[in-house]
């Protein structure tokens, strides 16, 4: 069984004729790979922060002043990300089946920061004396590791097409891996909201979240 979205752009032959080589291909290049280190340094930098809080090294309002500004630079990279990366699929000229999956990695980054925005806003009253309510601290987590997998399964699938094989046609359907990844988060979240929703609140001012 193919991959139906084993994409051959041939009304765009006069990019891809360009070549992989050319001036234009090596500006986006650069520009994706500048963005890369944008977005994903601030995503390691705040990542790293949170780990330091729930170690109790760092206070929770130092761990929001750095997300404030980790957040924008994410963003900014993302969208470099993005308009490089479909500049360089033209040039390529054609999306298989691992660059599918790469392209969920993306879809999934995108999608779960606006989720950590929501986040920070529902933690955004409690203060570093407070006691962070056993839901949100479960939401950072879930959102925190899925960032680290798309990030990281997004890089992996960049660094191996372009230092290994242009075109991977594998796995032979993708759809049945990024569903299978859907129905694991929305598992794991969907069990997690349940469980710590029947848990009593620390507090009484957090018993709506």
């Amino acid at each position: 069984m193919t991959f139906p979205i084993n994409l051959q752009f041939e009304a765009l032959s006069g990019i891809t004729q360009m070549g992989i080589y050319s001036p234009i291909f090596y500006s986006f290049l650069f520009l994706h790979v500048v963005s890369f280190i944008i977005a994903f340094g601030s995503v390691i930098f705040i990542d790293t922060c949170g780990l330091l809080w729930i170690l109790k090294k760092v206070k929770m309002s130092f761990v929001n002043s750095v997300a404030d500004i980790g957040t924008k630079l994410i963003w900014t990279g993302l969208s470099g990300l993005v308009i490089s990366g479909t500049v360089l699929i033209l040039f390529k000229g054609y999306i298989d089946q691992l660059t599918a999956i790469k392209l969920f990695f993306v879809a999934l980054v995108a999608l779960n920061g606006i989720n950590l925005h929501f986040i920070k806003k529902s933690s955004a009253h409690i203060t570093d004396t407070d006691e962070m309510p056993a839901l949100i601290r479960f939401r950072i987590t879930v959102a925190s590791t899925i960032s680290q997998i798309s990030w990281w399964g997004a890089v992996t699938i960049g660094f191996v097409h372009r230092h290994i094989q242009h075109n991977i046609p594998y796995p032979t359907n993708p759809w049945l891996w990024m569903v299978g990844i859907l129905i694991t988060i929305s598992t794991i979240a969907i069990l997690g909201e349940v469980i710590l929703r029947k848990s009593p609140a620390p507090n009484a001012s957090y018993t709506k979240i």
